[in-house]
């Protein structure tokens, strides 16, 4: 007697496979509902999604107690401004870049391209030599993507995983594909070959974008009003084996655009004779300390200082 066939098992409709997808690829540092939110969100067109989301944290933020007291200890130390209406700024920003990190409703690297301003963007080519695009979280997420957007061959030099193929569609999987990722994925054996194979791409005299404050051993302390920014070694032992240029990349929001300054060369090999100090510290804060008087909003890893730790391995990020 033949055995019976078993029963083929149902087809998954494209849609709720997405969706299956998108909720494995979720990050530690969003809570399951705020991932979900952000699942849901990004059906809309952009950028009704991102507002919604910056509502939402900007209504909540100042409900939360750990995250209203840190809010308004940042706002405090900035002069000239309303303490609460900073902190709800601030609160709503956290909301806007957890959005924007997801690239929530934008299809496609055209529907970024449009909202990108690059100011800069010829000391790229100056010289020769590799060069390291030191960034900070601080401003919008994703400089390193909108400037591969621009046609830019970047290799962003990433701690965590950020690659996250059950969210981004065809288009951007592309993108990524054809310029990819250097990453560790947490682990701090991986970090160092990452930052070996980061050294040889500078020495073909390639680009280099990674977080002066993400991880590896503490390298100096700058002041800021509200805290010190803490600097990390990685692309400093970058630099003095490869002998690239390093630019300082900030990036802050305009309304609906995403303006990307790139910032002179920072004088490595020169020392203030009178305080025996690098002059790259004086460089870097002060560029630091002009963002904080123009876009104390926009700080959040400064103001949620856990978030600018973030990278560091060993640390947990806290969930938004």
């Amino acid at each position: 007697m033949a055995e019976p066939l078993e029963s083929p098992a149902p087809p998954t409709s494209p849609v709720r496979a997405g969706l299956i997808a998108r909720w494995r690829a979720r990050s530690a540092i969003y809570s399951p509902a705020v991932w979900a939110l952000m699942i849901a969100l990004d059906v809309l067109p952009w950028p009704w999604g991102e507002d919604i989301v910056a509502h939402l944290f900007g209504a909540t933020g100042l409900l939360r107690r750990d995250r209203r007291q840190r809010a308004l200890a940042w706002a405090r130390q900035q002069p000239d401004r309303s303490a609460w209406r900073l902190a709800h700024a601030l609160c709503a920003f956290l909301g806007r870049w957890a959005a924007r990190s997801k690239l929530l409703g934008l299809r496609e690297p055209d529907d970024l391209r449009r909202h990108l301003v690059v100011e800069g963007e010829e000391r790229l080519d100056a010289g020769g030599a590799g060069v390291i695009l030191l960034a900070f979280h601080i401003g919008p997420p994703n400089a390193d993507i909108a400037l591969k957007v621009l046609g830019r061959r970047v290799t962003s030099v990433v701690w965590g995983r950020r690659d996250q193929p059950g969210w981004w569609g065809p288009p951007w999987r592309s993108l990524f594909a054809s310029n990819p990722d250097l990453v560790a994925s947490g682990n701090p054996d991986r970090w160092l070959r990452v930052l070996y194979q980061a050294r040889r791409i500078l020495l073909d005299g390639g680009i280099v974008y990674l977080m002066a404050d993400g991880a590896g051993r503490e390298l100096a302390h700058l002041p800021l009003p509200g805290g010190p920014v803490i600097v990390r070694a990685g692309w400093f032992n970058l630099q003095r084996h490869t002998g690239a240029r390093v630019l300082p990349i900030l990036t802050h929001a305009e309304g609906r655009r995403q303006v990307i300054t790139i910032h002179p060369e920072l004088p490595m090999g020169e020392a203030d004779p009178a305080e025996g100090r690098p002059r790259w510290q004086d460089a870097i804060a002060s560029l630091l300390a002009d963002y904080v008087r123009r876009f104390p909003e926009q700080c959040f890893g400064l103001a949620f200082r856990p978030w600018g730790r973030a990278a560091e391995p060993g640390f947990t990020a806290p969930q938004v």
